[in-house]
Parts: C-alpha cells; sequence; structure tokens
C-alpha cells in the first residue's frame, strides 16, 4: 500500500509501479551506476480525474501543455545496497561497521539543461536514473528548476473562455531556480522496498494545474491585462498579482512524501 502526504499540492504523486525497463537502452538514462533505476514522468492531468486538457469548473480556463526545465536532481538514498556500486564524484557516509545504515548523497548533472513536456510520455525528455541495486529504507529526491536560453524554469500555456462565450490565450511563465520539486519515498514502519533490475520504480508525477489557479477569482480572470498579441500573460512583469498567487502555491506545496508498505 502507498500513502501519501500533502496531496493538496500542484506536484501529485500518481502511481510507484514496480516495471521492468528492459525497452528502454542505457542511452536513455542518465548517468548512474548499478542496474537498478528510478523512472520519472511527467504530465498534466485535471484535479477531477476526467479527460486530460478537461475545463476547469466556474473559472474557464482550460491547460494544454507546458513544460519545466531541470538543472540536476539531488539524491539521498539510504538503506542496503553495493557500495562498490557507488558512483564517483558523490558523498557516502555509513554511520555503523557493518553494511547496515548505509546512506549516499550524490547530485545527477545532465549535459544541459533537461526540458521536460508535460503533454504526454515522451522518450526524449522523460528519464530514468540509475541507482545501486539493493534494499532501499528511503529515496529522497529534490528536482532543481532553472531557467535556460531566455524560456522559463515553468511555463503553463491555455485558453481562457469568459462569460460570454469569448476564448483568449494565456501563458504562465516562472524564471529562476529558486522553487525546487522534492519528492519521499520511504519503507512504512522500517521496512524496505527492493530496487534491482527487475524491480524497477516508475514515478508518474501528475502535475494538476487547476490547483496552481485555485485561489484566482473569475474577476479577476475578466480584468486581466492582454500584451499586444492578445495572449494573457501571467509573469513577473505582466498580471503579477495573479502570478505571485499561483506562484505562492507552487511554492508552499512543492513537496511531496509516500510510504510504502
Amino acid at each position: 500500500m502507498k500513502r501519501m502526504k500533502n496531496l493538496s499540492g500542484i506536484l501529485i504523486f500518481a502511481i510507484i509501479a514496480w516495471l521492468y525497463t528492459g525497452c528502454t537502452s542505457e542511452n536513455d538514462m542518465v548517468p548512474g551506476t548499478g542496474d537498478g533505476t528510478v523512472g520519472m514522468l511527467f504530465k498534466l492531468q485535471p484535479a477531477s480525474g476526467s479527460a486530460a486538457n478537461a475545463r476547469v469548473a466556474n473559472t474557464g480556463l482550460h491547460f494544454t501543455d507546458g513544460f519545466i526545465q531541470i538543472k540536476e536532481l539531488e539524491l539521498d538514498l539510504e538503506g542496503n545496497f553495493n557500495r562498490d556500486g557507488l558512483i564517483s564524484g558523490g558523498s557516502f557516509d555509513n554511520d555503523d561497521d557493518d553494511d547496515d545504515g548505509n546512506e549516499w548523497e550524490y547530485e545527477v548533472e545532465f549535459n544541459e539543461i533537461k526540458k521536460v513536456g508535460f503533454d504526454q510520455f515522451d522518450t526524449e525528455t522523460d528519464f530514468f536514473i540509475n541507482i545501486p541495486e539493493g534494499e532501499y529504507e528511503e529515496i529522497e529526491m529534490e528536482i532543481d528548476l532553472i531557467d535556460y536560453r531566455n524560456e522559463p524554469s515553468i511555463l503553463l500555456n491555455g485558453t481562457y473562455m469568459n462569460a460570454e462565450g469569448e476564448e483568449t490565450s494565456f501563458r504562465f511563465e516562472l524564471f529562476g531556480d529558486d522553487i525546487d520539486f522534492e519528492v519521499e519515498i520511504e519503507a512504512d514502519d522500517d521496512n524496505y522496498f527492493v530496487v534491482d533490475r527487475v524491480n524497477n520504480p516508475l514515478i508518474l508525477f501528475e502535475l494538476v494545474p487547476e490547483r496552481w489557479f485555485s485561489s484566482i477569482s473569475t474577476s479577476e480572470l475578466e480584468n486581466a491585462e492582454l500584451d499586444e498579441d492578445g495572449v494573457m500573460v501571467f509573469s513577473e512583469s505582466s498580471n503579477r498579482s495573479i502570478f505571485q498567487k499561483v506562484r505562492e502555491r507552487i511554492a508552499t506545496d512543492a513537496e511531496i512524501e509516500i510510504e510504502i508498505d
């Protein structure tokens, strides 16, 4: 059984499935070690659980696509695993004289900033992380975001339909590196879960943008300013009041904990 905390957040853990990833070549993996892998998938999902891109009740917002840009991943692994499989360059701590209590911290840096789209599973952007085979008590991941090449850290596109049925495109864009997504996967009651060449966790992150805009009223949307192209932009320099509310929600809820029984 999986128990999830902080589910009010915009980053909702959907499943952790034990899948064989034999169809994924080593070239598709984030540089790592060992024969264990952890998959990372991102997609948009309406809070109602209905069709992907469903219109949001009472607001007229319709979310279509977007992306995040990842600078690096910070991993903290705790459990019993093969020390020989540790990547050089990471830090390793062990408070005990035996193999129990292994703890390993490592930063996975990409060759270039990784741009991950929200639209659907895409082998070009979704990715797997190699980690040592073993029994794990806890895996913590911090996903560090950053803007890159004049593109934001977080981008979300969609349309807004007002009370008269008129539709306007909108864009939310957040620049900077001060918001990180944090995920903690831990075994329940001091147990362990196995990660090896057969048991590979596949983590699907369902980002629910309805929650990002949950505090935005219809009145605020009706009175939002449009840019010269007729697009409703929410950013540090445009419709800043709405932008700040959405940004605060992201910052508050971008952490999640999962327990596996």
